[in-house]
């Protein structure tokens, strides 16, 4: 339960947007007998889910709204079915403050219609829920359904936030420049200021400043390549923040989301000598990250299947049968699967069976890894200098 409960935090770096709130106040205030969900769509990074967060945070609501974020879910198809299990035990808890519940579906692109409708009549179904929000990138229509769209923002409110985000009131030519490229976008924004903070004095990253930085690729703001080119090794440097702050508290590794998981094992496996290659994010049960060791007898490969579920949900011998069938379709050497929870009894019996080819790692393993990142690099230094 506690896991889809919003947390509500005002944001102080939230403005601009005053009449999508609005809009969304006379919706969700609504008192009506009619069950209209609602629809926030726009692109990638454009603040659909800031938006219904910010709402959340700064109404009075009566009861604690439901978050369910899509993206952090090991399998959005399933995350249905979880989510409706919750509801059905609210249900029967019969709890006054459950009454007028606000339900957000975040990030609903990974369904498809009928998910979505079956969602719509699952949770339609529950008298105590009196709204429910998708967010996602494309619009999707329902019956009797309310739609936002989110354009980008103002250059008014852009600059404003980079004023919040540089902790400076006077906005020089080169922040005019960023306010220019970020095309209304605060995703972009936020990425081109944190790459101001660090390159203020490189004239490479000026000078793609005078070009257009995004490209539209099936409606998805797509960064040109220069700019992935400077700004990959803040990209790196972030990764090295983040497994240092893990060092410092590993049960955060359980808030990442599966993507942010799947490049955490990818830094973790090269820092002990993989050449790693991290793949597509696909739902077909395939490898996440492909692992190579070049050794004297030869090249060798590793899937390495990453699985980041909630501590008390444990990987069944099922998806350990699947990778060991992938592990053989694939014609690698071995396997592997990396989970932020545990295994069952029945999956590590079966990898007993085939410990040459399959290996499991869970939790404890992982917290091992990010204690010892960084220490093979300088033992190496170490001895260099001796």
């Amino acid at each position: 339960m506690q896991e889809y409960e919003f947390k509500r935090e005002y944001s102080s770096t939230f403005i601009g947007r005053e009449s999508e709130l609005r809009w969304l106040d006379e919706r969700l205030f609504r008192a009506s007998h009619v069950f209209a969900p609602i629809v926030i769509s726009g692109k990638t990074g454009i603040g659909k889910t800031a938006l219904i967060e910010h709402w959340l945070s700064s109404r009075r609501i009566s009861s604690t709204p439901l978050f369910v974020n899509l993206s952090s879910e090991p399998d959005p198809g399933s995350a249905l079915n979880r989510f409706i299990q919750v509801l059905t035990r609210l249900n029967k808890e019969r709890f006054p403050s459950r009454e007028n519940l606000i339900v957000v579906i975040d990030g609903s692109d990974t369904w498809d219609e009928k998910e979505h409708d079956r969602a719509l009549i699952s949770i339609s179904n529950f008298k105590m829920v009196s709204a429910l929000v998708f967010t996602r990138q494309e619009h999707l229509s329902f019956r009797l359904s309310e739609n936002l769209h989110l354009a980008p923002l103002s250059e008014n409110v852009i600059s404003s936030l980079l004023e919040i985000f540089l902790n400076e009131s006077s906005i020089s030519t080169q922040v005019s420049n960023i306010v220019e490229a970020a095309k209304g976008n605060p995703l972009a924004l936020s990425i081109l200021t944190e790459l101001l903070k660090s390159r203020s004095k490189d004239s490479s990253f000026l000078k793609i400043l005078q070009k257009p930085l995004y490209e539209l690729s099936n409606n998805i703001l797509v960064p040109k390549k220069d700019i992935i080119t400077v700004a990959q090794p803040i990209i790196l440097s972030a990764n090295n923040y983040l497994i240092t702050a893990l060092q410092k508290q590993p049960g955060d590794l359980h808030k990442l989301s599966p993507r942010d998981f799947e490049k955490l094992l990818a830094d973790l496996l090269s820092d002990m000598g993989w050449e790693v290659e991290l793949t597509k994010q696909t739902r077909d049960g395939g490898a996440d990250i492909l692992a190579y060791l070049n050794t004297d007898i030869g090249r060798l490969l590793c899937l390495v299947e990453a699985k980041h579920y909630s501590q008390d949900r444990k990987i069944g011998v099922d998806l350990v049968r699947t990778l060991y069938g992938t592990l053989f379709d694939a014609q690698a050497n071995s396997a592997m699967m990396v989970t932020s929870s545990t295994f069952t009894k029945d999956a590590k019996e079966f990898q007993q069976k085939h410990q040459y080819q399959l290996t499991l790692r869970d939790y404890a393993d992982i917290v091992t890894w990010i204690l010892k990142y960084g220490n093979k690099q300088k033992s190496l230094s170490n001895n260099q200098n001796n």
